[in-house]
């Protein structure tokens, strides 16, 4: 992060406009005049056959969508929804679908990688085999000893995984003072740059789920930042349209896109710190779940009642 604090410290609107970044641009005339095109909208990463997908035209409201992330990033907040509206077979969910396809060969790319954090608990947790990676913990009840990892367990030496459904920034683990200091020094110390650190960063939080299962363990740890870390696995996530990661449609309905259900408590959660099992942890799911961290299309949405409008922001 220190070496590229701007890449790895973005929010899902400064993703966005450096993905139409990423493609480049080019100049195209047109018998109505002579205009930018982004590259993304021919999607050039697809075969032939894929590219038949390609967005004709529209470079106006192309350069018209652009403008809205920018200065999303500007303001540090992403606090509008882009209405796409028109005629049936203008080409709204096309520009919609060539943006998600490109999401997800941007983030399979260096530039556009993104990270996630899983909560993990290994079987035997107060072992010191050699082979597990790391050495010197502490008595089976004590957990792990400051300066450890339980990051890069094999999956057969793991109890218990919590996810983070809404895909957590790794940043968020940090104290906020701390996060602040961090956040000033490496974006503030960019000569010539005068975005400021996304307000997610600066003043958010774990979700909820996250912060429980933070501040179990801090309490259990005795305060110890350290030993609370040893428990955090990383992780880069992908951009899926088809399995619904950060690019997902929605259809017009009445019921809210978000709902929460208590963890069950399967054999894997049995394992989890005494601390834990006390704490009554929920997951949230549904479509605004699915499309965090990413972008969500409501289609036909003028086709919702006034009364669900409520819940679109």
């Amino acid at each position: 992060y220190a070496a590229a604090p701007r890449q790895y410290g973005r929010d899902a609107a400064r993703w966005l406009r450096d993905l139409f970044d990423h493609y480049g641009t080019r100049e195209v005339v047109r018998p109505y005049g002579r205009f930018t095109r982004w590259n993304l909208f021919d999607l050039p990463w697809e075969d032939e056959v894929g590219q038949r997908d390609a967005l004709i035209g529209q470079e106006t409201q192309q350069a018209e969508v652009y403008r809205a992330p920018s200065n999303f990033a500007l303001l540090g907040a992403v606090n509008r929804l882009v209405l796409l509206h028109g005629p049936n077979g203008s080409a709204k969910s096309t520009f919609a679908a060539s943006v998600m396809r490109a999401m997800e060969d941007y983030s399979h790319t260096d530039e556009g990688a993104l990270y996630q954090f899983n909560w993990v608990f290994p079987r035997g947790r107060g072992t010191d085999n050699a082979k597990i990676g790391f050495g010197g913990l502490t008595g089976k009840d004590e957990g792990p000893a400051p300066g450890d990892t339980y990051a890069h367990l094999d999956e057969r030496e793991i109890d218990a995984k919590v996810l983070c459904e809404l895909r957590d920034h790794p940043l968020l683990l940090l104290p906020r003072e701390v996060r602040q200091k961090l956040l000033q020094d490496t974006f503030e110390g960019d000569a010539g740059e005068s975005e400021a650190a996304p307000q997610f960063l600066w003043r958010g939080g774990l979700s909820h789920k996250s912060q429980q299962v933070f501040e179990a363990l801090f309490t259990a740890y005795r305060g110890d930042l350290r030993r609370v870390y040893a428990h955090v696995q990383v992780e880069r996530w992908y951009v899926s349209r088809r399995y619904r990661t950060g690019a997902v449609t929605l259809g017009p309905q009445m019921a809210v896109d978000a709902k929460e259900r208590q963890v069950t408590a399967s054999r894997s959660l049995s394992a989890l710190p005494p601390s834990l099992q006390n704490t009554a942890l929920f997951e949230p799911f549904g479509e605004l779940v699915d499309a965090a961290g990413g972008l969500l299309e409501y289609s036909d949405l003028l086709k919702r009642t006034l009364e669900a409008w409520k819940y679109l922001l």
